[in-house]
Formats: structure tokens, C-alpha cells, sequence
């Protein structure tokens, strides 16, 4: 299954992009949620990699999880390391026949509003929870987790 690397690296960037503005002391979530926050722009350039990384495993994770022709590749994948041209020929039919069904923005968001859902907001909330948070500080970072995968899945169905 061929993806599109480049796309794959500069969706990447997209997290650290809005956590930059989400997070930096003069927007509006900010100003919204009265939390206090390092400012991102201080990071060092050691941290901005760290940070990259993270959002490069976090796409990478979406992926899996927004493009289902992934799944259907990957019962077929030893197979197909195997040498098996059986399989590859199953693959390559299937592919040409549905290889794009459900690969636009649309579809993109749809998966990543259930994915901040089912994934970030019960981390967010356990933590708000142990740490004794208030409501406004678990919707201000589930909010940005909601922004972040609807953008970031949404660009992975149509570009990736």
C-alpha cells in the first residue's frame, strides 16, 4: 500500500503548530480558561524535537486508525513478505476496487473527534480527577486534543 511520506512528515507538524497557539499566554483558549501555562515559545530546540517526535508517533498512530485500508493490508502483509503473489493479487484487486472509499477530510474528522473522545478525554479527565483540577482546565486541554485529531485526522483521509 503506497502512502504519501511527505504528507505523512508535514502533517506531523500540525500538533506543535496548535499547541504553539493554544497554548501561548495571549490566545483566546488561554485567555478563555484562566490557566497559566509555559509558554511554548521558550522551549529549547531540544524539547521542539521531543516534541516532534511525539507528534510523529501520534500520527503515525492515526493513521492506523483513520485509513481502515490499512487493516485490510495488514492480514494480507506476511503474505505478501512471504513472496506469496496469491495474496498480493487479492490485495492489489481489493485496492483498485476500494483503495479510496472513505479517504477524504470529512471522513478524516469524523474518526478524529471519536479518537479525541474515546482516547484523550478519559486521560484527561483521570488526570484532572488524581490532581484535583477544575472542569474548565479538562475542557481546555480536551479542546485542544479535539482540535488537534479532527485537523490532524482529517488531513491524514485526504492526503496520506
Amino acid at each position: 500500500m503506497d502512502l504519501n511520506y511527505l504528507a505523512f512528515f508535514l502533517i506531523s507538524f500540525i500538533p506543535l503548530l496548535i499547541a504553539l497557539y493554544w497554548y501561548h499566554p495571549n490566545s483566546l483558549p488561554t485567555k478563555w480558561s484562566g490557566e497559566s501555562f509555559k509558554n511554548l515559545s521558550k522551549l529549547t530546540p531540544l524539547q521542539f524535537i521531543w516534541f516532534f517526535i511525539l507528534c510523529f508517533t501520534l500520527v503515525y498512530g492515526y493513521i492506523n486508525l483513520v485509513i481502515h485500508q490499512m487493516g485490510f493490508y495488514e492480514l494480507f502483509f506476511t503474505d505478501i513478505m512471504l513472496g506469496n503473489e496469491a495474496s498480493q493479487l487479492v490485495v492489489d484487486e481489493f485496492l483498485a476496487k476500494y483503495g479510496n472509499k472513505h479517504r477524504h477530510f470529512g471522513h478524516g474528522v469524523f474518526h478524529g473527534a471519536i479518537n479525541a473522545f474515546v482516547f484523550a478525554l478519559p486521560f484527561i479527565a483521570i488526570l484532572s480527577l488524581i490532581e484535583g483540577k477544575t472542569k474548565k482546565y479538562l475542557f481546555y486541554h480536551f479542546g485542544f486534543w479535539l482540535v488537534t485529531s479532527i485537523i490532524v485526522c482529517g488531513l491524514i483521509s485526504e492526503f496520506v
